[in-house]
């Protein structure tokens, strides 16, 4: 863990987390990959040359790194702030979902997918650790949501379609376990839409994104908090000056987040739900900022510096730890994708 810079203007100490030979990133933002007590936070790394890709568990206290699987990992499961990293891993013919627990380390098989359905995305387990829903993609085109009880260990389908292209599924955090699910209309993506699915019920309730309540979202949204409020990022809308939004289930219209000339990208929402974090690809630097889902406002934060090569590992994908203490994002700054921190400075969340 090395010192990089003190942000003149906030404060926010910068610290280079990762120092590896491959490119190193945080995974993604929307849903956390790191502990409950913000100490411990998920990394992927990527094959190179000869050198196989990884998925790890940094200690933000020692800056230690611990490794869970030796290679090249596929896209972990969707478990906000939770105990464990949830991840899938090929093995002998079969594709199991195993876990590791952020604290003690420990790794166990939670079970053994049924890739007969067809292609399984990543998915999301409930907060509860009770479900496991993911998105499942079939050779005709057409996909589904499916849904396992792991206690159970009994599945079925939440939705089906063949219009649209389901992905990036992200469990509620308000109890109710809702699977926030985006749908791309195909074939040529032209609109994004967001809906919600219970796991005690079929289909999907669609919420109110995408035309005629905002332009195309980006495909970046997050939970707020404990509610069933969503956050989201679109296009820029012209005549409301934002391109952030928060919208409720069953809501009949969206709210804007943040009236604000800056373009907004990648997103995500604190744990507690107060607080929002997003970058700015157009902006010199790459700015994060920070913005008050109460009072509107927003600040910038710190500069990624980053500079976008086409690949995940140069997007920031900027999150919160759950202590509100660590701002994590992926930076090629150094000329190689590695993980950056930055500790929120006293009085920063006040300012907002």
């Amino acid at each position: 863990m090395t010192h990089v810079e003190t942000d003149p203007e906030t404060g926010a100490e910068i610290y280079q987390l990762t120092d590896d030979d491959r490119p190193v990133d945080n995974i993604y933002g929307e849903e956390p990959y790191s502990s409950p007590d913000g100490c411990r936070i998920a990394l992927r790394h990527y094959q190179h040359g000869a050198q196989e890709g990884a998925l790890s568990i940094l200690d933000l206290r020692d800056g230690s790194i611990r490794p869970v699987f030796d290679a090249m990992p596929r896209f972990p499961a969707f478990h906000a702030w939770g105990d464990h990293l949830y991840y899938q891993e090929e093995r002998e013919g079969k594709l199991l979902l195993k876990r590791c627990h952020y604290g003690t380390l420990r790794k166990e098989e939670v079970m053994a997918l049924p890739t007969e359905k067809g292609r399984f995305s990543y998915g999301t387990v409930s907060p509860d650790q009770r479900y496991y829903a993911v998105s499942v993609h079939r050779g005709d085109g057409s996909c589904e949501v499916y849904l396992v009880d792991l206690v159970g260990g009994r599945g079925r389908t939440l939705a089906e379609t063949g219009e649209h292209y389901f992905k990036h599924e992200q469990f509620s955090h308000d109890g109710k376990n809702r699977v926030l699910i985006q749908a791309n209309k195909m074939p040529d993506v032209r609109q994004v839409y967001l809906g919600t699915m219970e796991v005690d019920g079929e289909g999907v309730r669609w919420l109110a994104a995408d035309r005629p309540h905002t332009p195309r979202p980006t495909g970046h949204e997050a939970w707020v908090g404990a509610t069933h409020r969503v956050f989201f990022s679109t296009a820029y809308d012209e005549k409301d000056g934002a391109n952030v939004w928060t919208v409720g289930v069953g809501e009949a219209g969206p709210s804007v987040a943040c009236r604000s000339a800056t373009r907004f990208g990648h997103v995500s929402v604190s744990r507690c739900g107060r607080y929002w974090i997003a970058d700015a690809t157009e902006e010199d630097g790459v700015p994060i900022y920070a913005g008050s889902v109460g009072s509107k406002r927003v600040h910038r934060l710190v500069y990624s510096r980053t500079v976008q090569d086409g690949e995940q590992w140069s997007h920031t994908h900027p999150y919160l730890t759950a202590d509100n203490r660590w701002l994590i994002f992926t930076s090629t700054r150094t000329g190689d994708p590695q993980v950056f921190g930055a500790t929120i400075p006293d009085g920063f969340w006040h300012s907002l």
